[in-house]
């Protein structure tokens, strides 16, 4: 069953009236506010943001008519040098989204505020996911709120599974079993496991009971690749790769949806948004009927998943930081983050809202939301991207050993150089 990503305007969730003092406890006066504020919103324009954010318009007036907003979309491959020319002095948002494993980088270079007396006058901030929130922050200090959350699931054939006897595995004994079963029916790869996949390989280490690096009260990171569980795993996840689907050495799980789309692959892992990308690249769009999703199995059920998403925050320039609050915090509240979660196709932070019916009747919007219940993050702090996005810490070890070398002596190496990287000084 497929995931309609962006939901009718007519919401089955209709928000309530926002009020003002929304972020800070009732001190703003609504006749301070200014004539305008921006917004920086990640991605490309399309029909369904434009719809949302005069929702967001809406509401804001409501109790602030006499301030336009002003909605800039950046694309996501812009953000880096368009928020480095904003702190030397270009234009600049008041209102900023950013990715939520970008937040410590942007805190380090002094682009975004500290949030912490606003976060503790604001109501609803103890009903969003606590984990997510805490990712938000950066040595102890709240920078930003979630917006949304989206996590990578299991995506199968499930019409193959079905012909098969077999339910979605949930774990790895039965991921196995059923890769087996594709491949000896079907001709096909079982499983796809690319090496350079850091959030499925994470999946991995974090059900054996792994990790992939600590750090106790703001002190120093220690890499955590050494550890028997997360050798174990990683040398499991290898062996997936080896046995069934070794032209994924090397490669990225876009190779994997690739194959899935037209029949030469039964399982892999990425997100619900993946669904539409499958589509377009299937010689037979309406294939993706035949696709189920579940969460991602791990050892003794389901796994761990990492829970990418977005977070909102304050740009440190901003003139009216208050009111710029006001409007984070009128956009993030537990019902426009509703709406969001409905035209975007992505979830909300707040884990009550998960109930809800547009979450539970499609199945691929259950087994994300089912999925959330159990998700994880990475490393807190600007470093992780050198680590991960530039040096490929962990997807090179993972190559190397699924290329033949010993796991524990790679893996040292690895988590000697993740340690280094995670410790080295920012900016």
């Amino acid at each position: 069953m497929r995931l309609t990503h962006i939901a009718a305007a007519g919401s089955a969730l209709v928000f309530a009236t926002a009020c003002a003092g929304n972020g800070d406890g009732g001190d703003v006066d609504p006749g301070d506010a200014p004539e305008e504020l921006t917004i920086w919103t990640m991605g490309g324009a399309t029909e369904e943001s434009e719809e949302f954010f005069e929702e967001l318009r809406d509401e804001w007036s409501q109790d602030y008519p006499d301030t336009s907003l002003n909605v800039e979309y950046i694309p996501w491959d812009e953000a880096q040098d368009s928020i480095t020319n904003a702190l030397a002095g270009g234009d600049a948002p008041d209102v900023l989204e950013a990715g939520n494993d970008q937040v410590s980088n942007w805190a380090v270079q002094g682009a975004i505020l500290d949030l912490d007396e606003y976060v503790a006058d604001w109501d609803e901030a103890e009903d969003i996911n606590q984990e997510a929130m805490d990712y938000g922050s950066y040595e102890n200090t709240q920078y930003s709120v979630p917006l949304h959350l989206a996590v990578r699931t299991l995506i199968y054939r499930a019409d193959w599974l079905e012909d098969l006897g077999h339910d979605a595995p949930e774990t790895w004994d039965e991921l196995v079993e059923v890769a087996e079963d594709i491949e000896d029916e079907h001709g096909v790869l079982g499983f796809g496991a690319p090496t350079d996949f850091t959030n499925g390989i994470a999946s991995f280490i974090w059900s054996n009971g792994g990790e992939i690096a600590t750090s106790e009260d703001g002190a120093e990171w220690e890499g955590q690749l050494t550890d028997p569980a997360t050798v174990e795993a990683i040398e499991f996840y290898t062996d997936l790769t080896n046995d069934f689907s070794p032209v994924y050495t090397g490669e990225n799980e876009l190779i994997a949806q690739a194959d899935l789309a037209n029949g030469e692959l039964g399982m892999y892992i990425d997100g619900n948004w993946a669904f539409d990308e499958i589509a377009d690249q299937a010689e037979d769009p309406d294939m993706v009927d035949n696709l189920g999703a579940a969460p991602i199995p791990g050892v003794d059920g389901m796994a761990p998943a990492f829970a990418g998403g977005s977070n909102l925050t304050v740009f440190s320039t901003a003139d009216d930081p208050d009111f710029a609050f006001e409007l984070l915090s009128t956009w993030a509240s537990k019902d426009m983050a509703a709406t969001w979660a409905e035209y975007t196709g992505f979830f909300p932070a707040y884990p009550e809202l998960l109930d809800e019916p547009q979450f539970q009747e499609d199945e691929v919007a259950q087994a994300s939301a089912e999925q959330l219940e159990n998700q994880r993050y990475f490393p807190a702090t600007p470093n992780w991207t050198d680590a991960d996005f530039e040096g490929k810490i962990i997807p090179g070890a993972v190559l190397d050993i699924a290329d033949g070398d010993n796991a524990e002596e790679r893996l040292a190496e690895a988590n000697e150089e993740l340690t280094e990287v995670l410790n080295q000084e920012t900016d």
